[in-house]
């Protein structure tokens, strides 16, 4: 796409992720700068501005309203306007509104600028002590349904660090239902991060973890990576043997022979369910076409 001449520039700019200090200097002279601010929410935004005594006008940018608000404001940039894109902290588009109107505003040939600076992602790892040449960021888990399954096994089989949020009233369930999947991994849970109350936890993802059923604040959670040669997959065919033996022969519950084959194979309940039905799936396909 031709770059729109005369057009202004959006910046994305990051903001602190809890440490107002951590304000680059040249994300501060930006936001000084601009004609307007996008800003995810735009209360804690101007509490950002108000500790800088930055004033410009701030306009809205969530999730509920991207879609309408990115063409009204790609239109603002092709006038010559400039505009600082910011998310409640960090780096706006990662796990947070901004990818479309960056996608917008590339399409109608608008510079996009980046003003990076803190990262909670980036930050997390760098104190993890993990491995941090290869990591993976998962956003947040879903909360219910085939989603979660799916998303808590893709991270119990991806062997690199993983890197996820969790909000404060979700994190107790998301670490029981971690526990019984991601075998024995090293994880931290780090709480308000560069915030007066941080706390920064180590613990085995197979062991009790701490209580955080009264905890506030988001949580950052790193997951270690596996250890090479720690774990191989089973075949398949195994296990939907097993679990056709326990519930054919022995006669038992889908549920309790999924956990005993689970057991059996050192993988997690959702990993030996899944399994079961990819291959149930993969049979009847192959009944239907003899047939």
């Amino acid at each position: 796409m031709a770059v729109h001449r005369g057009a202004g520039t959006l910046f994305v700019v990051a903001t602190p992720i809890g440490n107002l200090e951590d304000l680059t200097f040249r994300a501060l002279r930006i936001l000084g700068e601009v004609e307007l601010i996008a800003a995810e929410d735009t209360r804690r935004t101007a509490k950002l501005l108000a500790h800088y005594k930055v004033r410009r006008p701030l306009v809205s940018l969530r999730e509920q309203n991207e879609v309408r608000e990115a063409s009204r404001l790609v239109g603002l940039l092709q006038t010559g306007k400039s505009i600082a894109l910011v998310s409640d902290a960090g780096t706006p588009a990662i796990a947070d509104p901004g990818a479309r109107l960056v996608s917008a505003a590339r399409q109608a040939g608008v510079p996009v600028v980046p003003v990076p600076g803190p990262s909670a992602v980036a930050a997390a790892v760098s104190v993890s002590g993990f491995a941090g040449n290869e990591f993976v960021f998962m956003g947040f888990p879903p909360r219910s349904g085939t989603a979660r399954t799916d998303w808590f096994e893709r991270v119990a089989t991806d062997p690199r660090t993983v890197v996820f949020f969790e909000a404060p009233h979700r994190i107790r369930r998301t670490l029981q239902d971690g526990s019984a999947s991601w075998g024995i991994r090293q994880i931290m849970i780090i709480r308000e991060m560069t915030k007066v109350h941080e706390s920064y936890v180590v613990h085995p993802s197979s062991s009790a973890f701490p209580d955080v059923s009264t905890a506030r604040g988001e949580f950052t959670i790193v997951l270690g990576p596996d250890l090479p040669g720690k774990r191989r997959e089973p075949e398949a065919s195994h296990v939907f043997d097993m679990f056709e033996r326990l519930t054919k022969l022995a006669g038992l519950e889908e549920r309790l022979a999924t956990a005993m084959t689970a057991s059996a194979f050192g993988v997690s309940e959702q990993g030996a369910a899944k399994i079961v039905k990819k291959v149930r799936i993969s049979v009847k396909r192959a009944t239907d076409s003899a047939s």
